[in-house]
């Protein structure tokens, strides 16, 4: 029977890993990279980027070795590699990296291009295999594969931002963004578009373009339209004014994104749809000018914004066992570990996110039934989002239990439970495992010791009452033991999130690295996320 007390002991456990003895960790590539056609061979590199991060958020990750497999980009794209990468065979298309050890969680930074006479749409994947010498790879969560593709007609793609840019409360930051065309077609007209996390706003001097609309208040989505504007293939240019945030008295950390579509563009209604009517500017129009050339890839691009203010909301999870076949209860929950009442509006966080508890569970498992407020989502039938739906006061939980049917022999298969909405969260990890039904056992005295398989069907409260009667001797039959969720839980710590950096750069040197799953992806972390000790 789920507990508040049970989940408040549960939440100090280690996570359960798939090897007790050794930390886990997950990798992370980034979804998809754009490369511009060639030009005789000598295009620029785009950036292909891997992250890993221990799911604890601090252990030591020692030799880790990535292996890179670009076989499928033959006669579409060539690779470049940092100084801890060697290639492996003639074609140059696979590769060992080893950057060495870790505290926390690292990432990876490899260049790729269009390779000579390459088709523009053509698409090849890589795929990336992480190995540590003292952890295993959480295959639970995370990507190991990027897709690259050639651009198609006109392609806008952003200049990727660090991963994690430190601010402090009442501190102004520049973040220093720019766009290219890397299809093969001029771009003509441009959208820009910001997503200002709560907590921050435009700073005076790029918050009035008579170009742009801004939300109704300071956080928010920020959309800048070029209409006039003509960016040629390869071409590579940067706002005349840098985007700069400022931080309120108190922020949350939080996560800027950015982007850039051809105007008319799938983006470009997508996001006008939901900005709706906006505020428009009443400045000078905001324009573009040269920049400089490199680390591009992506239509998109964010960093997260770190003030070291501690996260209000954590996941807790329970380990669950059962037989498999069998359906067993589950329960998770969402903590608000802060100093204040972690509020809702509507089901929903002030800057427009949902706000709830993310469980992913592993292959094997069904569900069998929902708790209200739960959805399963889209194309993914093991993950759900669980709406949180009332304020939670400091220390209070909301609960949701799960009816999950263990369809497959599983030996501690990994899941994980997080916070949706905040790009940092504390992330629980937890474990299900489920093997075959015992045979029947008969008893044939009443008044005998109970074996093991009398003591697993006892209820799991204690009760008291009258001793059975001393009676004849009987044969009775006892059912296997009805499964049921362990009392363990965890509170696990990963950060996941993508961004440019260095080869091999240490998310230790650099304070925070997320691997991350994309923009609006899921996010790893825990609540004593990466100081020190995590990257």
């Amino acid at each position: 029977m789920f507990s508040v007390a049970a989940l408040a002991g549960a939440a100090g456990a280690l996570p359960a890993l798939a090897d007790s003895s050794r930390a886990s960790f997950t990798v992370t590539a980034a979804a998809r990279t754009l490369v511009a056609p060639s030009a005789g061979g000598e295009g620029g590199f785009s950036d292909l980027l891997v992250s890993f991060a221990a799911d604890d958020g601090s252990s030591p990750l020692a030799g880790v070795k990535i292996l890179v497999d670009g076989r499928q980009l033959a006669r579409l794209a060539e690779l470049s590699l940092p100084a801890s990468c060697a290639f492996t065979d003639a074609e140059h298309l696979q590769a060992l990296c080893a950057p060495g050890d870790f505290t926390g969680g690292g990432h990876l930074t490899l260049g790729v291009r269009a390779a000579q006479g390459a088709q523009a749409g053509a698409t090849g994947k890589v795929l990336f295999s992480v190995t540590a010498g003292n952890a295993v790879v959480n295959h639970a969560a995370g990507r190991d594969v990027t897709e690259v593709r050639v651009g198609d007609g006109p392609q806008l793609s952003v200049a990727r931002l660090p991963v994690l840019t430190r601010t402090k409360p009442g501190a102004a930051t520049t973040l220093t963004t720019g766009l290219t065309n890397q299809g093969d077609r001029d771009a003509r007209g441009v959208l820009l578009w910001f997503r200002i996390p709560e907590g921050y706003a435009p700073a005076a001097a790029f918050g009035d373009f008579a170009n742009c609309r801004y939300p109704d208040r300071a956080a928010g989505l920020v959309l800048c339209r070029l209409d006039d504007t003509v960016v040629r293939p390869g071409e590579v240019l940067r706002p005349s004014v840098p985007v700069t945030l400022l931080a309120g008295d108190d922020p949350r950390d939080g996560r800027f994104e950015y982007g850039a579509d051809v105007a008319g563009g799938p983006t470009d209604r997508q996001l006008t749809a939901a900005q709706g009517a906006g505020r428009p500017g009443a400045g000078a129009p905001l324009t573009l000018t040269a920049g400089p050339a490199g680390g591009f890839g992506d239509e998109a691009a964010s960093s997260y914004l770190q003030t070291g203010r501690p996260y209000a909301l954590a996941a807790v999870a329970t380990d669950v066992t059962g037989v498999q076949g069998a359906t067993v209860p589950a329960t998770f929950a969402l903590r608000n570990d802060g100093g204040a009442p972690a509020a809702v509006r509507d089901g929903r966080t002030a800057d427009g996110d949902p706000s709830g508890l993310l469980v992913s569970f592993p292959s094997g498992v069904r569900i069998a039934g929902a708790p209200a407020g739960c959805a399963e989502r889209p194309a993914e039938p093991t993950v759900f989002l669980c709406a949180r739906t009332r304020t939670l006061a400091p220390g209070e939980f909301e609960a949701y239990t799960f009816q999950l049917l263990l369809a497959e022999p599983l030996d501690r298969a990994p899941g994980r439970a997080s916070v949706e909405g905040q790009a940092l969260a504390g992330a629980a990890l937890f474990t299900v495992t489920s093997g075959a039904a015992p045979a029947p056992t008969t008893i044939r005295s009443w008044t005998a010791e109970p074996g093991p398989a009398l003591r697993a069907v006892a209820p799991a409260v204690e009760e008291t009452g009258p001793e059975p009667s001393t009676g004849p001797a009987a044969a009775v039959t006892v059912a296997p033991a009805a499964p049921s969720p362990t009392s363990q839980g965890s509170l696990g710590a990963g950060l996941a999130e993508t961004g440019g950096g260095t080869g091999g750069l240490s998310l230790a040197a650099t304070g925070g690295l997320a691997v991350g799953l994309g923009l609006g992806l899921i996010g790893l972390a825990a609540r004593r996320h990466w100081a020190g000790g995590r990257g």
